[in-house]
């Protein structure tokens, strides 16, 4: 039942049962959604995979990193600290030589660039739908005279289909993407098929859910585009761990989110699905959203958070 209550969250079957935080029109133009049963927070203004990816890999890509504008590149600092922190968490939890290491929906390369130019791992592979990507991939690795990794055109939702039987994927990497992902049950059940039986499975988000505020809430909300084109779920440590759980995953590892600037899950792909799930409360998720928005009022210059 609990599973089903989960699913039906992500097939926006439970908008009826949903608090909607009007509280937030004024810095969220998209409507900002509270589940009433788990918790999770959404958008509903949803497009389908097929154009999700599109519009990544079409419009938003982009040589300069400016969220108001819809437009990112994982070149930029920020992005860059956060790829080596991941990293780093990775190879200090599993044991990396030698196995073969996937980053689902890689991007631009950088977290593939950095496993080979930084920590020397080879067994590299990489699965992106932008073609404009995968030829940038391809180009800095020719540039650095390393090797190319193997690299496949696809949603994640497809490369449990199209990779080679022969392709064993030991550990898997998936960084700041099932937020933006119109289907992310059929992502993570993917997944659960791309990974080998016992395999490892790293998950980073941005958690701005029930922890200490980090930033001001009109700098994580847009008031001027509909996000929920591009950035649909809003992930707690709950209900982040939860989708993977029902699909197999165990958590063996989590980071300091509450007191870090990103949140980061480490599953091992057992095939155990009768876990035990937790859900956040609705209303604390409100309550906690109407703080945010009040301490953002005292620091805050724009007039529109005041109205």
């Amino acid at each position: 039942m609990e599973k089903k209550i989960i699913k039906n969250d992500f097939l926006l079957k439970n908008q009826k049962n949903s608090l909607k935080l009007k509280f937030l029109k004024n810095v969220s133009k998209s409507p900002v959604l509270v589940s009433k049963h788990t918790g999770l927070v959404y958008h509903s203004d949803i497009l389908t995979s097929e154009a999700t990816v599109k519009r990544w890999s079409n419009n938003i890509y982009n040589k300069k990193n400016n969220p108001k504008k819809e437009t990112y590149t994982a070149d930029f600092p920020g992005m860059q600290s956060r790829h080596f922190f991941v990293i780093d968490y990775l190879r200090r939890k599993v044991d990396l030589k030698n196995k073969t290491i996937c980053d689902f929906a890689c991007g631009e390369g950088s977290i593939l660039i950095k496993l080979k130019k930084y920590f020397s791992y080879n067994k590299l592979v990489g699965s992106e739908h932008s073609k404009k990507n995968l030829e940038r991939i391809k180009k800095i690795f020719k540039k650095n005279k390393f090797k190319v990794p193997k690299l496949l055109k696809c949603k994640i939702e497809d490369f449990s289909y199209l990779k080679d039987d022969k392709l064993i994927i030991d550990v898997g990497i998936l960084t700041w993407t099932l937020c933006n992902c119109s289907e992310p049950l059929n992502v993570v059940e993917s997944l659960s098929k791309s990974i080998k039986k016992n395999g490892f499975l790293l998950v980073a988000e941005s958690s701005r859910i029930l922890v200490p505020f980090k930033k001001p809430i009109q700098n994580y909300f847009n008031n001027k585009k509909l996000t929920g084109k591009y950035h649909p779920w809003h992930w707690s440590y709950n209900t982040l761990s939860n989708i993977f759980k029902i699909y197999g995953f165990e958590l063996i590892s989590s980071n300091r989110y509450w007191d870090e600037d990103n949140l980061i899950l480490l599953f091992k792909n057992t095939g155990v699905k009768n876990q035990k799930l937790k859900f956040d409360s609705y209303k604390e998720v409100s309550h906690f959203f109407l703080r945010w928005l009040k301490e953002s009022i005292k620091y805050s210059e724009n007039k529109f958070l005041k109205n």
